[in-house]
């Protein structure tokens, strides 16, 4: 805030006041309206973190600002767009559920890829990590499933997210992890929406490999992985006579998962050996280099991060007349006069034409 501790002391004590701008300014870096401030008491608020739990099933009890920031603000955009489809008269698509005990991990893949409508052939055709990141997210959104990208928190700390709402649930993915681990992530918190089960992730693989009696976390990595890389598919793919590395390497880029995501499916399904396993773990990795910055065009990154489900939305009640410009403006948290270069970004229109 560039203010001396004597000030802040002051404010908080009641003897003096923050300027207009001043008050703006602590706002947003609070996490509030301006209006907040103006209340006669502070409204009980729900603890962000209180409906996820850890993958070692522990209560996510502490998180940094940036991440509980971006939690906030997913719950309460998800708000948003319930009152949108009302106002739209729109029905979310109410999200099946699946039971670990039902079926084994093959038929199970097969059911959810059913479900979301993506043959084999179409996710192959996605060419770079980049383009089939936005194509399981547009699949995942045709779905009413709130997708969306959070920036400035360390993978360490998450890697994703998941509130496994029956109606519009959200999944969130770090935009500072590469595409092709995103992807995994995506998918990966699906299953947890599929289980009700809401979580907060930050590992990787880990427990990919079942040791005793398999737990949630190996479930979901191992379906995760049958359905971004289907073992019936696999194995026709699979040419015993190619150099491994090259032919992982080549089958990472075709599935759109990484290339240790690869080499795993290959030992599971016996394609390969232990010791042809082993030589070929230094050469692959759970990340890509076509990790997106949080930079680049300021309108896209706006999209991804309040995430193409919410922003059509928006415009679509606009267009109905349901809410006002000043209304889309806030709730898109995007200026007036730059709006109908947003929307065109948003829908992909062309950016000559008029909509706002």
């Amino acid at each position: 805030m560039r203010v001396k501790e004597e000030q802040w002391v002051q404010w908080e004590q009641g003897e003096k006041k923050p300027t207009t701008n001043q008050l703006v300014k602590l706002a947003k870096y609070l996490d509030r309206t301006p209006g907040f401030f103006y209340l006669e008491e502070v409204p009980e608020e729900t603890d962000p973190l209180s409906e996820f739990r850890t993958i070692n099933n522990q209560l996510l009890l502490e998180a940094s600002p940036k991440l509980i920031k971006a939690i906030r603000e997913a719950k309460r955009n998800r708000d948003i767009l319930l009152e949108l489809y009302q106002d739209q008269g729109k029905t979310p698509a109410e999200i099946p559920t699946i039971n670990p005990e039902d079926e084994d991990i093959a038929s199970l893949a097969i059911t959810i890829r059913e479900w979301l409508e993506v043959s084999i052939d179409e996710q192959k055709s996605w060419s770079g990590s980049s383009t089939a990141l936005t194509r399981w997210k547009e699949v995942l959104e045709n779905k009413d499933i709130y997708v969306v990208q959070y920036p400035y928190v360390d993978v360490s700390e998450s890697r994703g997210f998941a509130l496994a709402e029956s109606k519009i649930p959200i999944i969130g993915i770090n935009s500072k992890d590469s595409s092709n681990a995103r992807i995994f992530t995506l998918i990966h918190e699906l299953i947890h929406v599929l289980l009700r089960d809401s979580v907060m992730i930050n590992d990787k693989l880990t427990s990919y490999f079942p040791n005793g009696k398999r737990n949630i976390e190996q479930f979901c990595n191992r379906l995760a992985a049958e359905i971004l890389v289907p073992s019936e598919e696999l194995v026709l793919d699979f040419n015993a006579d190619t150099e491994p590395v090259k032919q992982i390497r080549g089958l990472s880029r075709r599935y759109g998962v990484s290339t240790y995501v690869l080499l795993i499916r290959l030992k599971t399904e016996e394609l390969i050996s232990e010791e042809v396993y082993e030589a070929c773990l230094p050469e692959v990795t759970f990340y890509d280099k076509s990790r997106q910055s949080d930079g680049g065009d300021p309108y896209y990154t706006r999209i991804v991060q309040k995430g193409r489900l919410f922003m059509r939305n928006a415009f679509q009640s606009y267009f109905q007349e349901q809410i006002t410009l000043g209304e889309l403006a806030n709730i898109t948290g995007w200026k007036v006069p730059n709006l109908n270069e947003l929307a065109a970004k948003t829908f992909g229109w062309p950016e000559e034409g008029s909509y706002v």
